[in-house]
């Protein structure tokens, strides 16, 4: 019996109904906390406690409940979300960029996170995730004992236990007793199997526009005239998509940000494949364009060629690995940065078979920009620099990369975005580089990209890091 299993695709706990309560009872014991929460008004015996921008419950549930029914006549979104799995936070910041972060104006809807104690999690990491999702007709829970999990167990009539899930309920719907009433629409984010267990359809899995498009058709059926529209909610774009959001604990090992990475790029073996990559475009800085080509031939020799005219520079990384910089124009890049990036290149990018590299690399949480959720990995390399990396949670794609000082603060930036495909292979078309203070020192543009790579074609891998 699988009690708990862990993918890039969301946490599944996979359990017998007959064990349910037990197993899950023993499971979260070393996650509950002493404290005796305070009554509330209008709450249960086992009594909600106000946090700051959430509400704490007891294991009946019954400020949620109340909130609920003093809700009938709209539309109800319920959230069941682990705050520290990362899998569940995308989850939330799909959907408030999809649709909720643009709905607070549309007082027929409501929505109500609870926030669950499953990998590891605890009450101050749901006050970290809230940003993700946020406003005022936003509302957010924690529940300690992990019951309502249970309920929904029993509500949906799957065998396993119930998180990562995301529900509509319409207008006429009431919670009349210990459950919650079944949803009038559903979709999740759990590992799915066959066999003799009862579980959610693949084609249920979250997908944002699906969800948005559903919760409108709900909508359209509300008569929101008679509810009495706040004026005031408007929000920064910032505020809105929760941009700059830090999310410091995650339970994902650093494995799944690794592997989407390297999916993302076109998979192990067939990165294996390319032989050589020419890019070329153009760097811009202080106000000035010039020509650039970048050529990398397997296994690490690296070029830049810079060009104004008839003049050029050259910074390379050659096959003994020895870097040269010859600058009979600007570089565009501070000279520290640029021999960095060519002291430190490695064909196949920082992540393939880093094990036999000797970089340390651990998953340190999770952070926002725009509209990207992104993993943080801490890099360490064996022959370089101390790195923070940004990897896109849905993609796998580098966003951003940190090089830190001997302060672990950010001496330079890169921002890598306008990801496109080239002979099966992703690749940023365009790349920024900053300071630690933000400040735009040059900006990369790519315009042709000429992939060469063995001609045979390879099966469909499985990636082990």
């Amino acid at each position: 019996m699988d009690i708990g299993r862990c993918d890039a695709g969301g946490a599944t706990l996979m359990i017998d109904k007959f064990c349910l309560v037990l197993v899950f009872a023993v499971a979260l014991a070393a996650c509950s906390q002493t404290d005796e929460p305070n009554e509330s008004e209008g709450g249960s015996e086992a009594a909600e406690s106000a946090g700051p921008d959430y509400v704490v419950m007891g294991e009946d549930l019954q400020q949620l409940k109340n909130d609920f029914n003093a809700n009938q006549g709209r539309v109800r979104l319920v959230f069941l979300s682990g705050p520290t799995c990362g899998i569940c936070l995308r989850g939330l910041a799909d959907l408030n960029d999809e649709f909720i972060a643009d709905s607070q104006n549309d007082d027929g809807l409501v929505t109500f996170v609870v926030h669950v104690p499953t990998m590891g999690a605890k009450e101050h990491h749901a006050a970290d995730s809230i940003p993700l999702m946020n406003g005022p007709r936003v509302h957010h829970y924690w529940e300690e004992s992990g019951i309502i999990g249970q309920h929904y167990t029993e509500v949906m009539d799957v065998d396993m236990y119930v998180w990562d899930f995301w529900a509509i309920y319409g207008a006429e719907a009431v919670w009349e007793g210990t459950l919650p009433p079944v949803p009038d629409y559903y979709e999740h984010q759990l590992g799915t199997t066959t066999g003799r267990f009862h579980v959610f359809p693949n084609e249920r899995v979250l997908d944002a526009e699906r969800f948005a498009a559903e919760t409108r058709k709900h909508l359209d059926r509300v008569d929101s005239s008679r509810f009495a529209a706040d004026s005031d909610l408007e929000r920064t774009e910032s505020e809105r998509l929760a941009d700059g959001t830090v999310i410091p604990h995650v339970g994902q090992p650093r494995n799944v940000a690794v592997r989407q990475h390297i999916m993302g790029r076109g998979g192990y073996k067939n990165l294996k494949r390319i032989r050589s990559i020419e890019a070329r475009g153009h760097i811009e800085a202080d106000g000035t364009s010039y020509a650039l080509t970048i050529q990398s031939e397997r296994p690490n020799v690296l070029r830049r060629l810079v060009r104004s005219g008839d003049d050029f520079s050259v910074g390379e990384l050659d096959a003994d690995g020895a870097v040269t910089l010859q600058s009979d124009v600007d570089r565009g890049l501070p000279s520290e940065l640029e021999r960095q990036l060519l002291e430190t290149f490695e064909f196949d990018g920082l992540f393939v078979e880093w094990p036999e590299k000797g970089h340390e690399v651990s998953m340190i949480g999770m952070q926002k920009f725009v509209d990207v959720l992104a993993w943080q990995l801490d890099l360490l390399q064996e022959r370089g620099p101390h790195w923070n990396l940004f990897v896109d949670s849905h993609t796998g794609d580098i966003v951003r990369a940190n090089l830190l000082d001997d302060q672990d603060e950010p001496m330079y930036v890169i921002g890598q975005s306008d990801f496109r495909e080239t002979s099966g292979f992703m690749f940023p078309h365009r790349i920024e580089y900053m300071d630690g203070a933000g400040r735009t020192l040059a900006i990369e543009t790519i315009e042709e990209i000429e992939v060469d790579v063995t001609p045979f074609e390879l099966e469909q891998e499985t990636v082990a890091h």
